[in-house]
């Protein structure tokens, strides 16, 4: 059997099982369609080449005619739209799974939610942010953020929809949950239905949105709904923390190393006297270099004390015993230290942890994943995702000795973006001078405010009960803020917190105080095929063009394609049209309407045309390290959603962020 049959069926037994992903049809013409006989779904009105799809509500009843009995398919099933009937009142579809002519049934329209691309929504965390309001349609939302009384208005009816007591003329239908909700326990899908830019009467530009809500439960009444359960306090008396310090191990470390020892010390001491040894529990993971090109280095990344294993001072001190600087030197003074961070991300287990933090200390800046020093191949935004994904923090204590004096600016830059939290900002603290005893005086404190969040994680729990962080405190701000990210997590995932019951609604992609906070983040949902051709395409079309077999003008094209069928057809890679979409004259079809881009998709040909060589190579590197990042996001097995009860391993997606597309 030839390759392209086998990737045919494995699309139609991937889309049978209801997956929330969606296909899109080639572009075969009509005249072709007819020829052979083979029927072709609908096109979507106005266009030549998108076709028609649907996404299903839970309840949907697909049948073998309009009107007749069936049975019930997962909720987020996704089906192309062959025909349309109406009958007794009711319109139906006659729907496939695929868009090569076979049909599976009829399903009654208002079953269905129409989608026009791949791209969903979801919460990010509500800490530092007002939760989103869900509004009947899109003049209640424009009205209410015109308003002179738009905070006052917004509150009041967050309070009404918590208590359950919103009034039946308001314009608001839900509200997020005040708990994150978590994708992975919790699993549940914004499809995004159409976005609008809006300019205010007071000169803003904001983005409207209408999103359906789909969970994997069957649906039941529209009803505002209390957004938090059961008893916080007590929960939170159950929120653990993990630290995990990363240490530079390089030869020019061992006086940090040797202050940091001490800090830890008491910390454990505090820690200890305040019976908190099964609440925060501490690691260590030292770097150094790849020693098979490095002389005298004996390991490249090493677990010296799991969190998970470490619960007494003296267990946690035995562990680390060995934790050393290199009596070797490294290849260059740039360290890989995201080899270390990506073995704190990947192979410590952060389940049972609430809080998950990593303090990384380092003298260097870390090899971006296109030098030929790095050993994991990803650059500061792809290990910064994955930090997140994981719901890890990172802070940075960066020694700015007078050797690395050439280097400062780089690793701050560097690590300003590796370490931004979000809604939070920076957790990067530079050492000036790289002053030793100011190092162990930062560890303690920043250990010891970690450790607080445990302490009071019972109190948090009411704001109002907490004393005030001074305004120029910004480790102890820092802090505080990413706790509460954290305790937030934790109870939706302990609550098991839900998306707000409701199906079709509008909503401001922006928090209403800080306009510049998101609050959502815009996703893609992938099977593990589609990630592994999305990687194998990008790395074919990076190889081509740093062989010089293609022109820069049809790299960039081919590039911009593999964007956009993303967001249209993740499946167009799989077939092999998606690098020609700009030939075709496609492009424009495929852009337009698409609410949110990728960067990529941001740029066209002239604007490329235009960058100099240093500019488009670092596009070209950010698209390598994503390459990367892909192979990661294949293998964290813990990541994969299962979209309903009866799906398969193979049937599992994973929710990629659609900064992490090209």
């Amino acid at each position: 059997m030839t390759a392209a049959p086998i990737r045919a069926a494995s699309i139609r037994a991937f889309t049978a099982a209801a997956l929330g992903v969606a296909l899109l049809a080639g572009t075969a013409a009509p005249a072709l369609a007819q020829a052979t006989g083979k029927r072709t779904p609908l096109l979507i009105e106005g266009k030549t080449a998108l076709h028609q799809r649907v996404l299903t509500r839970p309840g949907a009843v697909l049948a073998a005619s309009p009107g007749g009995t069936g049975k019930t398919v997962p909720p987020m099933s996704v089906f192309f739209v062959y025909d349309r009937k109406e009958q007794g009142g009711k319109s139906f579809l006659e729907v496939g799974a695929d868009s090569e002519g076979k049909t599976a049934g009829w399903v009654e329209a208002a079953d269905t939610i129409p989608w026009r691309h791949t791209l969903v929504m979801a919460f990010t965390n509500p800490a530092n942010r007002e939760r989103v309001l869900f509004f009947k349609d899109r003049k209640g939302l424009v009205d209410l953020l015109n308003s002179d009384r738009l905070l006052v208005d917004a509150e009041a009816a967050r309070q009404q929809v918590a208590s359950g007591a919103v009034p039946a003329d308001s314009p608001i239908i839900s509200a997020e949950p005040e708990t994150f909700i978590d994708l992975q326990k919790q699993f549940y899908l914004l499809p995004i239905l159409e976005a609008n830019s809006t300019v205010l009467k007071s000169g803003f530009r904001v983005r409207t949105v209408r999103v359906a809500s789909v969970t994997k439960e069957k649906a039941e009444p529209l009803a505002p709904t209390p957004s938090r359960r059961g008893n916080p306090e007590a929960e939170l008396a159950d929120f653990r923390s993990g630290v995990v310090f990363l240490v530079d191990a390089t030869s020019s470390m061992q006086p940090y190393i040797d202050r940091a020892r001490t800090a830890i010390e008491q910390v454990f001491q505090q820690v200890e006297a305040a019976k908190l040894n099964d609440r925060v529990r501490f690691g260590m993971i030292g770097y150094r270099d790849d020693p098979q090109k490095s002389k005298g280095v004996e390991y490249l990344t090493r677990t010296f004390a799991d969190p998970n294993g470490t619960a007494t001072k003296s267990a946690f001190f035995d562990s680390i015993k060995g934790v050393s600087a290199s009596a070797a030197s490294t290849r260059a003074f740039a360290e890989d230290g995201y080899a270390g961070l990506e073995q704190a991300i990947r192979k410590i287990d952060w389940k049972p942890f609430g809080g998950r933090y990593v303090i990384w200390f380092t003298d260097a800046s870390s090899r971006e994943g296109t030098s030929p020093l790095a050993s994991t191949g990803l650059s500061t935004a792809q290990i910064r995702q994955l930090a997140l994904e994981n719901r890890i923090a990172i802070y940075v204590l960066h020694l700015q000795t007078a050797e690395g004096r050439n280097d400062h600016q780089t690793a701050r830059s560097q690590y300003e973006r590796l370490s931004n939290f979000p809604n939070v900002g920076s957790l990067y603290f530079p050492v000036e001078a790289g002053d030793a005893e100011a190092f162990r005086s930062q560890v303690q404190r920043l250990s010891e405010l970690l450790v607080n969040q445990v302490k009071t994680a019972q109190a948090a729990a009411k704001p109002d009960a907490q004393p005030a962080t001074p305004a120029d405190d910004r480790m102890a701000k820092a802090a505080e803020d990413v706790g509460k990210a954290m305790r937030l997590a934790y109870l939706g995932e302990v609550q098991g917190t839900k998306a707000p019951a409701m199906f079709e609604a509008w909503a401001s992609d922006r928090d209403f105080r800080k306009p510049d906070i998101a609050s959502f983040s815009v996703r893609v949902l992938l099977t593990k095929n589609q990630i592994s051709d999305l990687q194998a395409t990008l790395r074919k079309v990076v190889e081509a063009g740093e062989r010089g077999q293609i022109d820069p003008g049809d790299f960039f094209n081919q590039l911009r394609s593999a964007a956009a069928a993303m967001g249209r057809d993740p499946n167009r890679i799989a077939q092999g049209k998606a690098r020609n979409l700009e030939e075709t004259g496609l492009m424009g079809e495929y852009l337009e309407g698409l609410p949110y881009q990728s960067r990529i998709m941001s740029i066209d040909p002239d604007g490329w045309a235009r960058m100099g060589v240093g500019e488009q190579q670092a596009i070209i590197d950010d698209v390598k390290s994503k390459v990367a990042l892909y192979q990661r996001f294949h293998d964290d097995v813990d990541r994969w959603v299962t979209l309903h009860d009866k799906a398969s391993a193979g049937d599992a997606v994973y929710p990629v962020p659609l900064d992490s597309l090209p």
